[in-house]
C-alpha cells in the first residue's frame, strides 16, 4: 500500500513537472514583463526598420530618446534608425539575456547595439517570485550570474551567498513555473492585449517618468518605489546630494591601475565576439546616476576597447546630469534631462563613429 502510494505520488509529480517544462518551453522569455512584452512584439513586426538597438535598465528606458538620437545622427550623415530596449530594473545579466533573445528575431538591417555598463548582477529582492523576475531566466543567464557574483569581493560573503541562492531558486522556479502557472497559462492561451503606451510617443521604446505620470499604465510595487524616491529627491536635499557626493568620490579616487572585475569584463568581451559573428558591432555606454558604485564600474568600463566606449557619467564633466533641474528622482533624469542626455549621447555617437571611420581609412 505504501509503495503504491509513493509510486502514484511520483507519477503525479513527474506529470506536473513535464507539463511545467513544456509550458515553459512554449513561452517567450519576455512574457512576464508587460513593458518588455509590448516592446518585443512591436519590434518583431517592425524589426527591419531598425539598424541600432539600445539595451539596459531604467537608465536607458527613461533617458534615451531614439527620436533625438536618429535626427542628430542623420543630420551628420550617419544612417541610424534606433529602438530603445531598456527595461526598468534590468541588470547586466538581464541585459545580456535580452540581447540573446532579441538577436534571434530576424533583422538583416541590424548593424550595432549599445549596452549600458551600469550594474552588477544584484537586483531588487521585491522582484523575487514574480513573473517579471522568473520568466526571463535560463541556464546561460544563471551561469553568467554565478560567474560574477562570487568575484564581487567588495561585498560580504553573506550578500554574495544570498544572491547566489536567489538566482538558483529563481532558475528552478522558471523551469517549473512555480508560483506563476496561472499567469503562464493566461499568457499562453489568451495572450491578452498590451498597452502600447509603454512604447512612448514615437513608438521607439523611450518613455520618461514624467510622461508616464500622465498615462494609466498598470500599477505595481515599483510605482510606490518611484513615487517614494521622487518625494525624497524633491524634499530631502541631504538625500538628494548623497548620490552626487558618492559619484564624485568614485571619480576622484579612481586610478588607471585599479583592477577591473575580470568576470564582468569577460562577459562583455564575449558579447563583442558573439555579435561580431553576426556582423553586429557592440558599443558600451557608461551612464550618469548609475545604481552601482562607479568604483566597480569604472575599471570594468575602461578595460573595454576605447573605440567602442562612450562615457557620460563623470559628474565633474557633466554636472547637469546630477542637478536638481534635470532630475526626476535619485537615479533618474526628468524628461527635460532625458532630452539633454539624448542630445549629448547622440553627439558622442557621431563623434565616435566618425573617429572609427577615419581610423579605417
Amino acid at each position: 500500500m505504501t509503495s503504491k502510494l509513493i509510486k502514484n505520488i511520483l507519477i503525479i509529480v513527474t506529470v506536473i513537472v513535464l507539463i511545467s517544462v513544456i509550458i515553459s518551453s512554449l513561452l517567450p522569455f519576455y512574457w512576464g514583463d508587460k513593458t518588455q512584452h509590448v516592446k518585443v512584439d512591436y519590434y518583431k513586426q517592425n524589426s527591419e526598420q531598425f539598424n541600432t538597438l539600445f539595451f539596459g535598465g531604467s537608465l536607458e528606458y527613461r533617458h534615451i530618446s531614439p527620436h533625438i538620437i536618429d535626427k542628430i545622427a542623420n543630420d551628420n550623415h550617419l544612417d541610424i534608425k534606433s529602438f530603445n530596449f531598456g527595461i526598468d530594473g534590468h541588470n547586466i545579466i538581464q541585459e545580456l539575456r535580452d540581447i540573446q533573445g532579441i538577436l534571434k528575431i530576424k533583422n538583416d538591417s541590424l548593424k550595432q547595439i549599445f549596452i549600458s555598463v551600469s550594474s552588477e548582477p544584484y537586483f531588487f529582492a521585491f522582484n523575487r517570485h514574480t513573473a517579471k523576475w522568473i520568466s526571463w531566466q535560463n541556464f546561460s543567464s544563471y551561469i553568467n550570474a554565478m560567474r560574477v557574483i562570487p568575484t564581487l569581493k567588495e561585498d560580504s560573503y553573506k550578500t554574495r551567498a544570498k544572491y547566489s541562492y536567489y538566482y538558483t531558486s529563481s532558475l528552478i522556479e522558471n523551469k517549473l513555473n512555480m508560483g506563476i502557472m496561472p499567469d503562464a497559462l493566461e499568457n499562453l492561451i489568451f495572450n491578452t492585449s498590451l498597452d502600447t503606451n509603454y512604447l512612448g510617443k514615437y513608438k521607439d521604446g523611450f518613455l520618461s517618468y514624467d510622461e508616464e505620470e500622465n498615462l494609466l499604465l498598470e500599477y505595481n510595487w515599483e510605482v510606490d518605489l518611484v513615487k517614494e524616491s521622487r518625494n525624497a529627491f524633491i524634499n530631502d536635499k541631504t538625500h538628494r546630494d548623497s548620490l552626487n557626493q558618492t559619484v564624485l568620490a568614485s571619480f576622484n579616487n579612481y586610478e588607471p591601475t585599479d583592477k577591473p572585475n575580470k568576470q564582468m569584463v569577460k562577459l562583455l568581451q564575449n558579447l563583442i565576439k558573439q555579435c561580431s559573428k553576426k556582423g553586429i558591432d557592440v558599443y558600451f555606454v557608461l551612464p550618469p546616476k548609475a545604481r552601482t558604485s562607479y568604483s566597480l564600474l569604472l575599471p570594468v568600463f575602461n578595460a573595454l576597447p576605447k573605440n567602442r566606449c562612450i562615457s557620460l557619467a563623470d559628474i565633474r564633466q557633466y554636472p547637469e546630469f546630477y542637478s536638481f533641474e534635470y532630475g526626476y528622482n535619485f537615479h533618474h533624469l526628468n524628461n527635460k534631462g532625458a532630452q539633454l542626455y539624448s542630445k549629448i549621447l547622440a553627439q558622442k555617437i557621431v563623434q565616435l563613429f566618425q573617429q572609427n571611420q577615419q581610423a579605417v581609412r
